[in-house]
């Protein structure tokens, strides 16, 4: 599983800036990297002096210049993969970190993979699996609050949590391990049936208590999907533009001028909302216009909260209706009443029949009335959909398969506690051991190379 070679990567994003970062990482890193760096001072007998940056230029093997720069030497084990680390500190530009990372290879280093060197981190100790995906979690975080469960992760709150629910399984099963080769050693009284169904009940709620908030942690990580829907030239794409400040959608007087789906990200109250733009949803014989309508259902659909907008300027129609009937059991909604500016004809009374405790915002797209009343309401319906105040600050569940992982141990947990109504308490043993090994998928602590080099490739380059 582990190599012995030395890696490197471009560790910072490519385009034009201030700094970029050339990352190796192995045995022959300080090699390596001097076959190409050219320091400005004097090397000492120290050379290289552990995290000192050293000023200098890189070189190709023409012996010309490539860049200025600044180096660091990292000495293993105190680095972020345990092994000694490189970092090329030059200008940010794409030919040139590319240049760079060639003449690196050139001189004996091979490409990381994507991942690999926090995967040398994980296999070397320094980090967990959990804290692995964790620095994924950052890297992609889609806002502040996304950033802070992640934080928490890569500290190792969950490691802890779940290294403490594996140490109370054994708890439970080594005295039931000895209890079969010496039961004389045992009274009844202390480890009686009641004794065992109280431990495993516990467990089980506290790996319960860990999934709470999980849906509202995930949702931070990889945003929320908000659906804008409606009639055409109700207002459905000026909206959109209000909400994420800038000309994403093109609006018209001319019905149906949004035909296919557009897309914006804003972030309110904490949460990453991907804003969704739909095409008018009305009968239509146009094929390209259906295909569009089509996908605007499919949308609603998907969407964890849905904006119904209405124009308040025209009496409901049959394809309102049709648009109510679209919000599923477990869906937000919120309905916006537009153009306010114009002579009202919409009666909120039949809606108010149809959705009697649902949130009505009245809007003026045009003037650019009611936008931040419908931005507290967006909050105020993510809060209530992910039980925000209930839950409060929840544990850093945020993958699913580690979701998946705390379920099944808590299923093992409650099938024991089935068997100790009248079956053997081998067959408990046997239930408790494979809460253990699952709960152990999660840090890493069982795992094997398939499931490594998935979680792994998901990563970036460089990191």
């Amino acid at each position: 599983m582990f190599k012995n070679d030395t890696i490197v990567a471009i560790s910072t994003p490519l385009g034009e800036g201030g700094i970029g970062i050339v990352r190796l990482s192995g045995p022959q890193a300080f090699q390596i990297a001097n076959k190409i760096f050219k320091p400005t001072t004097k090397k000492f007998n120290n050379y290289p002096v552990d995290r000192f940056l050293y000023h200098g230029y890189i070189k190709d093997f023409q012996n010309n210049i490539i860049d200025e720069v600044l180096v660091a030497y990292m000495f293993a084990p105190q680095t972020y993969t345990r092994e000694d680390v490189v970092e090329i500190n030059c200008h940010s530009g794409i030919f040139t970190l590319r240049t760079i990372q060639k003449l690196v290879l050139e001189a004996g280093a091979c490409l990381a993979e994507p991942g690999e060197f926090t995967k040398r981190a994980f296999i070397s100790g320094r980090i967990d699996l959990s804290q692995a995906e964790a620095v994924m979690n950052i890297v992609k975080a889609r806002s502040e609050q996304a950033v802070i469960v992640a934080a928490r992760g890569l500290q190792g709150e969950l490691t802890g949590k779940i290294r403490e629910a594996r140490e109370k399984i054994i708890a439970i099963r080594a005295p039931l391990e000895a209890l079969f080769d010496y039961p004389e050693e045992f009274p009844e009284e202390e480890y009686s049936v009641n004794t065992i169904k109280k431990s495993l009940e516990h467990l089980a709620d506290k790996l319960k208590e860990m999934l709470k908030g999980v849906e509202r942690n995930r949702a931070y990580q990889e945003g929320i999907p908000v659906a804008i829907i409606g009639k055409p030239n109700v207002g459905k794409s000026s909206l959109l533009n209000l909400l994420l400040k800038q000309q994403r959608a093109i609006v018209h007087e001319l019905p149906g001028t949004t035909r296919d789906i557009l897309e914006g990200y804003l972030n309110l109250g904490g949460y990453p909302i991907k804003l969704i733009d739909t095409a008018g949803i009305q009968g239509t014989l146009d094929p390209v216009e259906k295909q569009g309508i089509d996908l605007s259902r499919a949308v609603a659909e998907q969407a964890r909260l849905i904006i119904m907008v209405f124009d308040g300027s025209e009496k409901w129609s049959g394809e309102d209706y049709e648009i109510l009937n679209l919000k599923r059991q477990d869906q937000g909604v919120i309905i916006v009443i537009n153009k306010t500016d114009l002579l009202r004809k919409l009666k909120l009374e039949e809606l108010c029949k149809n959705m009697p405790e649902v949130c009505i915002i009245e809007t003026s797209a045009l003037q650019g009335k009611g936008i931040e009343e419908l931005e507290e309401t967006v909050i105020n319906q993510l809060d209530k959909i992910f039980q925000a105040e209930a839950i409060g600050e929840s544990p850093v569940i945020v993958k699913q398969r580690h979701e998946e992982a705390i379920k099944q141990a808590v299923d093992h947990l409650e099938q024991a506690k089935e068997i100790l109504k009248d079956q053997p308490l081998e067959l408990i043993s046997l239930e408790l051991q494979m809460a253990w090994e699952v709960l152990g998928e999660i840090t890493g602590d069982r795992v094997n190379d398939e499931l490594l080099d998935k979680i792994f490739s998901e990563f970036c380059l460089g990191k």
